[in-house]
């Protein structure tokens, strides 16, 4: 797999007629390291992995969500998921940790992973995404987000994603 570049980010909204707005930054990794703010919903983006079926998730929820991820595995039908490796990460999407982005997904040409989209982001809002580095994000109408997806024969799955509970 060839590293996935913010060029090949930036040339397919331009075929695709998305317009944008581009913010540079420092290289964050975690939602936790964002000192920025954007003119959309704040969301993380996690690639999974079942242990069993070997099935790929790449699911993205709001940014302060703490995932429930063995609920979640039930909710996708799988009894147990974990994070995806690095080499799993780069063989698939062609990205580095800290870059995780679904402006990457047209490098799944297999299509071996399944797009999970949190129910509770706001669809009105906009949403910003990595273009493949960490070191800038790239701010769109959702609208224009689910026709990138359709451009690219992506149909995602949208559900409510479990939520972690505070232990009392």
């Amino acid at each position: 797999m060839s590293k996935a570049t913010a060029t090949e980010v930036y040339q397919l909204l331009a075929e695709m007629q998305i317009p944008y707005e581009r913010v540079d930054h420092k290289a964050v990794f975690t939602v936790a390291e964002i000192d920025f703010v954007i003119d959309g919903s704040d969301v993380k983006n996690l690639l999974m992995k079942s242990k069993k079926t070997r099935n790929y998730y790449f699911v993205i929820c709001p940014g302060k969500k703490r995932l429930d991820i063995k609920a979640l595995a039930k909710a996708v039908g799988e009894s147990q998921l974990s994070f995806a490796s690095e080499v799993e990460l780069f063989d698939l999407l062609g990205l580095e940790r800290g870059s995780v982005t679904p402006l990457a997904l047209p490098h799944d040409t297999e299509h071996q992973i399944t797009l999970v989209i949190d129910e509770t982001i706001d669809q009105t809002k906009k949403i910003g995404f990595h273009p493949n580095t960490n070191t800038a994000t790239v701010v769109i109408a959702f609208s224009d987000f689910k026709r990138f997806l359709a451009n690219i024969a992506i149909e995602p799955t949208y559900l409510v994603i479990p939520e972690k509970q505070p232990e009392a």
